[in-house]
C-alpha cells in the first residue's frame, strides 16, 4: 500500500510539472532540502587554519566535517579547480585545462572569464546549471564562469565578477537571498573571496599580510555562520579552497624566450607550465626530439612531457586543449616572459600537487546534512560535486569523474534522507 501511495505522489508531482509546462507557467521549487552555501577562499592553504589560528574555521570544523586536506586537480590553478569543484570533472574533461591555454579548433587562447563570451569553452555542467535544469533556484555571488550561459542557462541570481565588491556586501547578499520567500529562495548559493590568494602572490605564504588576510576572512566566515544560524531554517555551509600556495623568488625565474628556439610552436606561458602547441607541419619525431633536448636543458628545474607521456595520475590528457609538449616546473622556479624577469613575486601555485604538498586545499562542511566532529583523510576535489548534488536532491550526471561513495560517509542520517527526497514542484501563476 505504501508503495502505491509513493508512486501516486510521484505521478502527481510529475503531472504538475507537465501541466505547468503546457500552460507555459514558470515552475519553481518548494524546497524539501536544506540550502547549501558553498564558499571558496581562494589560495587558502591546507595548513593555514592552525598556522594562523583561524578560530571561526576551527569552530566550524569542530561542529561538522573537516578533511586533513583536499587534493586539488592538476594544474593547481584557480579556474581549473573552481570548475572541478562544481562539475565533479578533472580539468581535461570539463575543458578549462589551465587559466590560459590554446584551443586549436576554436583557434583562440582562453583567458579567465572568457566562457561568458563563448560558452563552448566549458564542457562540464556546473552545479548551478544542474540545479536550474531541475527547477531548483541557484545564486552566485561570484565563482569563476558563473556568469556564462551554459546550455543557455544562468543562475536565478548572479553578479558579474567585480573584484572591488566589498566582502561585507557579499555576505549581506547571501543572507538576503536566503531571506527571500520560499518560492523565490535559492537552494544553492556560492560565494568567492580572493584576499588570501592575492596576499600569497604578493608577499608569500609566510608573510604577515597572509596572516592578516586569513584573520579577516575568518571573521567573515564567523559572521556568516552566526547569521545563518539565526535564520528560521537550517542551512549547510561548505567552505573550500581551490589550491594552496608556496614561496618562490625572482632569482629562480626561467626566461622561456631565451630557453630554446620554439619556431613551429604556439607557446602559452602558464607560469608553472609552459605549453607548446605544435603546428600541423611538425612531425611526431620532431616533437620527440624537442622533448629530449628540452629535458637535457632542465637542470632539475622542470620536467618535459609529450602529451601522451603525461603521468596518468594527473588525469591530464584526452583533450585537444592539452599541449603537444608540456614543461612542468618545480618550485621555487617559474616560467617568465623576458620583460617580467625583474618583477618581484612572493608566492604562487599551479605546481604538481603530488610533488608539492603546499598545493593542498581545505574542505569543511557544517550543517544539518553533515555529521559533527568528524575528521576525514585527504580526498580529491572531484568528489565535492556529487555529495552536494545529492544533498540538493539533484540527479548526478553519469559522465563525471567524482564518486558519491567517497564522501557519502560524511552525511548525517537525516542528510541521507534529504539527499534522496524528491523535490515538490508547483506552477507559479
Amino acid at each position: 500500500m505504501s508503495f502505491i501511495l509513493s508512486r501516486l505522489k510521484w505521478f502527481l508531482a510529475v503531472s504538475l510539472v507537465l501541466l505547468a509546462g503546457c500552460s507555459q507557467s514558470k515552475v519553481t521549487s518548494v524546497h524539501s532540502v536544506n540550502p547549501v552555501v558553498l564558499i571558496s577562499l581562494d589560495g587558502f592553504r591546507y595548513d593555514y587554519i592552525e598556522k594562523y589560528q583561524a578560530k571561526n574555521l576551527k569552530a566550524l570544523a569542530r561542529g561538522g566535517v573537516r578533511a586533513t586536506s583536499m587534493q586539488p586537480s592538476y594544474p593547481t590553478k584557480t579556474f581549473p579547480n573552481h570548475l572541478t569543484l562544481v562539475t565533479g570533472m578533472y580539468p581535461s574533461n570539463h575543458g578549462l585545462v589551465h587559466n590560459d591555454f590554446y584551443d586549436v579548433e576554436l583557434d583562440e587562447v582562453y583567458d579567465m572569464g572568457k566562457a561568458k563570451e563563448q560558452p563552448l569553452w566549458l564542457w562540464g555542467t556546473p552545479l548551478w546549471t544542474l540545479a536550474e535544469q531541475n527547477n531548483v533556484r541557484s545564486a552566485t555571488f561570484f565563482w569563476p564562469e558563473s556568469d556564462a550561459e551554459i546550455g543557455g542557462i544562468l543562475p536565478s541570481y548572479y553578479h558579474g565578477y567585480n573584484k572591488s565588491t566589498p566582502y561585507q556586501e557579499r555576505i549581506d547578499g547571501i543572507i538576503d537571498w536566503l531571506k527571500l520567500p520560499p518560492s523565490q529562495r535559492p537552494s544553492f548559493i556560492t560565494g568567492y573571496f580572493s584576499l588570501v590568494d592575492d596576499m600569497g602572490h604578493d608577499f608569500g605564504p609566510e608573510s604577515q599580510q597572509v596572516q592578516d588576510a586569513v584573520a579577516m576572512l575568518d571573521g567573515y566566515i564567523g559572521q556568516l555562520k552566526q547569521r545563518l544560524d539565526e535564520l528560521p531554517f537550517e542551512v549547510n555551509l561548505v567552505v573550500v579552497s581551490d589550491h594552496g600556495m608556496v614561496k618562490i623568488n625572482k632569482q629562480s625565474k626561467i626566461d622561456w624566450q631565451a630557453l630554446d628556439d620554439f619556431s613551429g610552436y604556439k607557446v602559452v606561458n602558464g607560469s608553472t607550465q609552459l605549453m607548446l602547441y605544435a603546428d600541423k607541419a611538425i612531425s611526431q619525431s620532431k616533437i620527440a626530439e624537442d622533448v629530449k633536448r628540452l629535458n637535457a636543458k632542465s637542470m632539475g628545474r622542470y620536467r618535459v612531457y609529450a602529451k601522451e607521456t603525461i603521468p596518468e595520475r594527473l588525469h591530464y590528457g584526452g583533450s585537444h586543449r592539452i599541449a603537444d609538449i608540456l614543461l612542468d616546473v618545480a618550485p621555487p622556479a617559474t616560467f617568465s616572459d623576458t620583460k617580467w624577469l625583474d618583477d618581484a613575486v612572493g608566492g604562487t601555485h599551479g605546481f604538481n600537487p603530488y610533488r608539492v604538498k603546499e598545493m593542498a586545499a581545505i574542505f569543511i562542511a557544517n550543517g544539518p546534512d553533515f555529521k559533527q566532529g568528524l575528521e576525514i583523510p585527504s580526498f580529491e576535489n572531484i568528489h565535492v560535486f556529487p555529495v552536494l548534488a545529492s544533498i540538493l536532491g539533484l540527479p548526478i550526471p553519469e559522465n563525471i569523474d567524482g564518486d558519491l561513495a567517497v564522501l557519502a560517509p560524511i552525511l548525517a542520517q537525516d542528510g541521507k534522507k534529504a539527499a534522496s527526497a524528491n523535490l515538490v514542484t508547483r506552477a507559479e501563476q
